[in-house]
């Protein structure tokens, strides 16, 4: 995807409240700096990947919430949990979401699910890395069956078994919302170049480069254009000084990113996202042009 960098902030619904998570949101939805929001997907705390007790508001619920109340961010979840929901309700969520934000905002954001601590406590399986990779690729020819196929998608072989499933309200959005992948090894990239719309990358700096050529060797073995998927990159701001943070835009930037996502705490609020813009949004900004 060439063209203008994208710059967004993620602010995941994780110990805040609705009245302050949506003020945030709609301080950012008033930003000209930021093109884009998002949450993510846990239903437990997450704090250097460590589980906590800590309220979280449940992912799509919120989305539909934000799509009401702002009017221009592009926005959706990096990334959903495939384990937690099955694939054809996802796709009526997202065909809700993406009426009420309006064509051409929601994004749909799909990994294959990693939290041991909401899968326990839920009675949800979390079967080996392998079996989710599978999982996850048939969930998208679902979903994307569901969106674009008239007579609806029949799947009776691997994980999911269904028949003639389809979404009754065709999306706003044209063939549907993106959708991007959160997966980052070898196999998850495979799935990247042959089926979705976009790659969020979140790793060390060092490794960026290594699994973008990665993707850009899938698209040739398929014969997809690398231009056609969306290379986006999570940077982390939670206790980092602002040129810790423009350093590692920077690097992501040279290694070929074209949407960075500054992660922030939610219950900063809008004096939190305020700073981020200030001092790091704002300079990347000028010195992009």
């Amino acid at each position: 995807m060439a063209g203008r960098i994208q710059i967004g902030f993620k602010a995941s619904q994780w110990d805040v409240e609705w009245p302050r998570l949506l003020a945030t949101w709609e301080l950012a939805d008033s930003l000209p700096e930021l093109d884009s929001g998002w949450l993510f997907d846990h239903f437990t705390g997450v704090r250097n990947r460590a589980a906590t007790f800590d309220g979280s508001l449940e992912a799509m619920t919120t989305a539909a919430g934000l799509a009401a109340r702002t009017r221009r961010l592009r926005f959706g979840h990096l990334v959903l949990g495939n384990t937690h929901r099955h694939p054809a309700l996802v796709a009526a969520e997202a065909v809700a979401i993406d009426h009420v934000a309006g064509s051409g905002r929601f994004v749909l954001g799909l990994g294959t699910g990693w939290l041991e601590d909401d899968h326990r406590r839920f009675g949800w399986a979390l079967p080996p890395m392998g079996e989710r990779m599978t999982m996850l690729e048939s969930s998208l020819r679902i979903i994307k069956g569901m969106w674009r196929e008239p007579a609806g998608v029949t799947l009776r072989q691997g994980p999911y078994d269904v028949r003639e499933a389809r979404t009754n309200l065709a999306p706003a959005t044209p063939g549907g919302p993106p959708i991007w992948l959160g997966t980052q090894g070898p196999r998850g990239l495979g799935i990247v170049a042959r089926l979705a719309d976009g790659w969020n990358a979140n790793v060390p700096i060092a490794d960026f480069g290594p699994r973008r050529d990665s993707l850009l060797r899938h698209c040739e073995r398929v014969g997809r254009h690398p231009d056609e998927i969306e290379i986006s990159a999570q940077v982390m701001c939670i206790d980092r000084r602002p040129a810790e943070i423009l350093e590692h835009a920077n690097a992501l930037l040279a290694g070929g990113a074209q949407h960075l996502v500054f992660v922030i705490l939610a219950s900063e609020g809008p004096r939190g996202l305020e700073g981020l813009v200030r001092e790091v949004v704002a300079p990347l900004r000028d010195r992009l042009g």
